[in-house]
């Protein structure tokens, strides 16, 4: 085989740290552009009204449910999977990543200044990582998420009755952020 025989075929190679960095600032620029940016923040200011109580913003009636008010420790849990329903929603329907982070950071700093001993508790609790959990966990996920209310509410007597409205509670916020993300019409 001759030396001239011989054929040198070039790999494609993976994008340089230049290029990659270029991409990335393309979208982020076309992102800014299109608005995305702003609804992202729109988004996370909205979804830091999602509550339990109340009768402004994203408040969900939570007394049909239980029968009477309940209690300020189960109305502290409700409030925390609330909000963790919404970071879960966020992830799960906003790309690119950058704009779910960005909606999130909005909503946590949005609840921080407004109920800054609700944000520390919830940040220092334990619940997320027990939602957490049960997103990963098999089976039923709002029978998960359920039992994980219950479980944090501490309800032994009537935990059937948490369960059920924990589903119903990780259902309806589900719903309703999906609707504010649809009201919003970001660009993809």
């Amino acid at each position: 085989m001759a030396e001239s025989d011989v054929k040198i075929y070039k790999m494609k190679s993976e994008p340089s740290a230049r290029e990659q960095m270029s991409e990335i600032f393309d979208l982020i620029n076309y992102h800014k552009g299109n608005g995305n940016f702003e609804k992202a923040r729109e988004l996370g200011k909205r979804l830091s009204t999602l509550s339990p109580v109340g009768d402004d913003g994203l408040a969900i009636d939570v007394e049909p449910h239980f029968g009477h008010a309940p209690t300020k420790g189960v109305l502290f849990q409700l409030k925390v999977l609330l909000t963790f329903a919404a970071e879960t929603m966020v992830q799960k329907e906003i790309n690119p990543e950058f704009l779910s982070i960005m909606a999130i950071n909005t909503m946590h700093d949005e609840i921080s200044n407004k109920h800054p001993n609700f944000f520390k508790s919830m940040t220092d609790g334990a619940a997320f990582t027990f939602y957490s959990l049960a997103l990963k966990r098999e089976g039923d996920l709002s029978e998960n998420i359920g039992e994980a209310f219950a479980m944090l509410c501490g309800e032994k007597e009537n935990r059937e009755k948490y369960i059920s409205i924990g589903k119903s509670m990780w259902s309806i916020a589900c719903e309703t952020v999906e609707a504010e993300i649809e009201k919003l019409e970001f660009k993809k």
